[in-house]
């Protein structure tokens, strides 16, 4: 956990820098699927408000549940193929905004022993809310360097 006040810092700075990158990007590529079947710009933008609401959710249930058992977030198969796409962008990147602040603060008030604090997860062999929070951190980077790539790669493989 030597890496926490990084994690956390990179967590707090990430709604500020997805907005400035979205307030770059032309609105008429928003929703073009530069890649058919895949996720455009717009719905990556989007799913950081749904994942940080379930996130949330999830860091107050590790602080008061025994025996917490998660259960996964699949976009497209445990929520309507179409939800993303027809989310309204501003809204959920105020939301995303809001919701991480949030969380950071919930993280503030943890003690040393709630970091460690286990849980069931069926896609992993541990899960405690550092791994969670570290998930969190490199989920805004992997999503931030798709819309990115949607963004600024002049041809993409189309399948």
């Amino acid at each position: 956990m030597k890496e926490l006040k990084k994690i956390i810092a990179g967590l707090e700075q990430s709604p500020g820098l997805l907005k400035e990158m979205l307030s770059e990007i032309p609105p008429a590529l928003m929703k073009e699927r530069r890649i058919p079947g895949k996720w455009c710009i717009h719905e990556h933008a989007v799913h950081f408000a749904k994942v940080q609401k379930m996130i949330n959710e999830r860091l107050k249930r590790f602080m008061t549940e025994e025996n917490l058992e998660i259960v996964p977030y699949l976009p497209g198969t445990s929520t309507p193929v179409d939800e993303l796409i027809n989310a309204n962008l501003k809204t959920a990147l105020k939301e995303f905004s809001q919701d991480r602040k949030t969380f950071v603060k919930m993280l503030a008030r943890l003690k040393p022993k709630d970091w460690r604090k286990q849980a069931r997860h069926p896609q992993f062999t541990r899960y405690t809310p550092y791994i969670m929070a570290r998930h969190l951190f490199l989920h805004d980077n992997t999503h931030m360097y798709r819309i990115e790539e949607l963004w600024l790669t002049r041809e993409l493989k189309r399948k």
